[in-house]
């Protein structure tokens, strides 16, 4: 079994891994009959959270995420304090008083429907508890569901959501975890990581420890419907993209899909699911029409409409949460549809369900208010996505080479993700696995390098780059892969200020790649791309332009349209219209950019912030200063959440905000 201190999840105390937390505020909780009830509220909900103090308690549930529930149980005298303060916030599910004058207490709250029970016994309380509890975990009505949205015929004004690029990201990174080789240790590491978050829970570990002996890839279903910590930790793993648990959970996503491939339902079916949304959700769906959606997770529905409106309206309507029922219309002869099958033979509790897999894509045809307060949204489990995305996915799927199911092409994943700090963990675990001679062992410092660079640690990124040259000249002097590297060199060369051996870097690389007897016409458009950027910082603009024009017509002769290597181009060229001071042409080619761009990388990645700043800075030299604040803003917003605080980037971003903040 791995040693717990090789593990890749650090724990924290606070660390919510499920869905739903039990938060309990009484000046009484932790006396000798409440501390054993906190063993039995453990038993069904893991994470329990107990205050004694009202002030504490609500500072706490303020800063739980809005997509995460709380069952919150407070005694009375607490409970007309902070009830009116909470009441409507999205993350309070349920709300359960516990208190001696049961009348008294029951009167005022009334008129707060998240109120579901006044007990004055404990036994009544933790009965209605864990009723309720079990109810929500059967119907799944309640569970926040992870989406990504494609819109077909975005443009610049419309791409502000940074829904697309996630779209295509969460797609890649699906198929990456799905294909990635996995070994007893990687079973063994998820088992010691489950005990740890379940340590005080010992209904749980005794699951666990079931699991560990009986486990096998043709009970995947099985364990996955049963009410457990696996559904329970997958499920909210998936939504907010937990990278370390994905990793962990591979083995189990794998098995999932490849049963539902085997047991594929074979004929068109309608299908339902009920859903509690937020309104804000709600209305990102509402502007959805005519476009994709991808559901991150494995998609529970009922083949019966009953079953799953008999759910549904187990949820009175409220001001939080919106009533949704999804009617989806799945025929698996299209072509490109991802498996669903019907779990009736293989669930734990065999009830008619369907379930779909992971990252299955469906076309939003039509979305209205029905009877009861309900909203109908129908959708058609899609195909084949969008022609360009189609061909921008299968082209970034071999650039990642993902097919190796490997760990470099996995941490390579994650840059392109913007998970440096993962993607850095990742490369250093390989690089402690592979032994001195393996081949891979340059490309993990060549990876490393890339983080580096990106976190703005310039020297440190030379390091590792030297250090990967180093190896593969050692081991094949006339390896092509050494004209990459010194790319790579000349990239942090140049971001040093280092023009000169900036410029010598990209000159080696591109005499190394004209030198191959099989030359491929793509690493000759990377070198022009990068001596274009480099003529542009010494000012020889019509040169740049020249090299740029020459790498872009590569890039459209073999790349797909939506490739964001055509944003860098695009966004270069932007650049030498700027100063030309054709400001229009330049503002026409970074919006090409930043469309590229929010359509196949992350919304939060470096580059998005980049064409942003220059979207702004094209805004502040046409003297609109409003467009130029708003684009400005926009980048700091991601530089912020994704570089430290002494990053360059960071630093001007923030500096230029100020000195514009001076023209208003």
């Amino acid at each position: 079994m791995t040693p717990y201190s090789e593990s890749i999840y650090s724990m924290s105390e606070d660390n919510n891994f499920e869905t739903y937390s039990l938060i309990w505020l009484d000046t009484s909780v932790n006396s000798k009959d409440n501390i054993e009830t906190q063993a039995i509220f453990r038993s069904f909900i893991n994470h329990l959270q107990i205050f004694e103090n009202l002030d504490q308690c609500e500072q706490y549930i303020q800063s739980v995420s809005l997509d995460d529930r709380i069952v919150f149980v407070v005694s009375g005298s607490f409970g007309q304090q902070i009830i009116p303060k909470i009441h409507s916030l999205q993350q309070i599910f349920s709300i359960y008083i516990y208190c001696e004058n049961q009348q008294f207490h029951h009167q005022w709250s009334q008129q707060y429907n998240k109120v579901k029970s006044v007990c004055n016994q404990l036994h009544e309380l933790i009965k209605r508890i864990q009723y309720d509890h079990c109810e929500r975990r059967q119907n799944k009505s309640d569970e926040p569901l992870s989406m990504s949205i494609f819109d077909q015929n975005n443009d610049y004004e419309q791409s502000t959501t940074g829904l697309d690029g996630r779209f295509l990201q969460t797609q890649l990174l699906i198929a990456c975890l799905v294909k990635m080789k996995t070994t007893p240790r990687d079973k063994n590491e998820f088992i010691l990581q489950c005990r740890e978050i379940y340590k005080d829970n010992p209904k749980q570990l005794k699951i666990i420890d079931e699991f560990e002996q009986d486990y096998a890839d043709e009970y995947s279903l099985w364990w996955y419907s049963r009410e457990t910590f696996i559904y329970r930790l997958l499920n909210k793993a998936l939504r907010i993209q937990n990278i370390d648990f994905l990793f962990l959970f591979r083995f189990f996503i794998r098995d999932i899909e490849q049963q539902l491939y085997e047991n594929q339902y074979l004929l068109p079916i309608r299908v339902y699911r009920g859903q509690l949304m937020s309104s804000d959700e709600l209305n990102i769906l509402k502007k959805s029409q005519n476009k994709l959606i991808s559901i991150n997770s494995f998609l529970s529905t009922s083949s019966n409409r009953q079953i799953a409106l008999f759910f549904l309206g187990s949820f009175p309507y409220n001001d939080t949460y919106e009533r949704v029922l999804f009617e989806i219309d799945a025929d698996p002869r299209k072509d490109g549809v991802k498996p669903f099958a019907d779990l009736s033979k293989f669930s734990y509790f065999p009830e008619g369900e369907f379930l779909m897999t992971l990252g299955s894509v469906f076309y939003l045809k039509d979305i209205r208010l029905g009877e009861n307060h309900i909203w109908h949204i129908e959708m058609d489990l899609y195909g084949n996505i969008d022609y360009d995305l189609h061909n921008t996915f299968h082209h970034l799927q071999n650039q990642y080479s993902l097919n190796s199911r490997g760990l470099l092409e996995f941490g390579n994943l994650l840059i392109d993700m913007a998970y440096f700090d993962h993607a850095e963990k990742y490369f250093i675990r390989l690089l402690k696995q592979l032994s001195s001679q393996h081949k891979n062992i340059y490309k993990c410092y060549h990876g490393l390098a890339k983080i580096s660079c990106e976190k703005g640690n310039y020297d440190l990124s030379l390091v590792y780059l030297f250090k990967s040259l180093e190896i593969l000249q050692n081991i094949n002097s006339n390896d092509s892969n050494i004209g990459y590297l010194y790319n790579s060199i000349g990239e942090v060369q140049q971001k040093k200020g280092d023009i000169k051996q900036a410029l010598q870097s990209y000159e080696k690389a591109l005499t190394i790649f004209q030198q191959q007897s099989n030359c491929n016409e793509q690493t000759l458009a990377w070198c022009y791309n990068n001596l274009g950027t480099i003529y542009e910082d010494k000012k020889e603009y019509d040169k740049a332009r020249n090299y740029l024009n020459k790498a872009l017509n590569i890039k459209l002769k073999y790349l797909p349209p939506k490739h964001p290597c055509l944003g860098n181009t695009y966004n270069n060229l932007g650049n030498i219209y700027y100063y030309f001071h054709d400001y229009d042409q330049a503002l026409d080619m970074y919006q090409l950019s930043y469309e590229i761009f929010s359509k196949s990388i992350a919304p939060g990645h470096p580059s998005i912030a980049r064409i942003l700043m220059n979207i702004g800075i094209v805004y502040e030299a046409k003297q609109d200063f409003n467009e130029a604040k708003i684009n400005y803003e926009k980048a700091n917003f991601i530089r912020t959440k994704i570089l430290s605080s002494t990053h360059p980037d960071r630093i001007s971003t923030q500096n230029d905000l100020i000195r514009l903040s001076l023209k208003f």
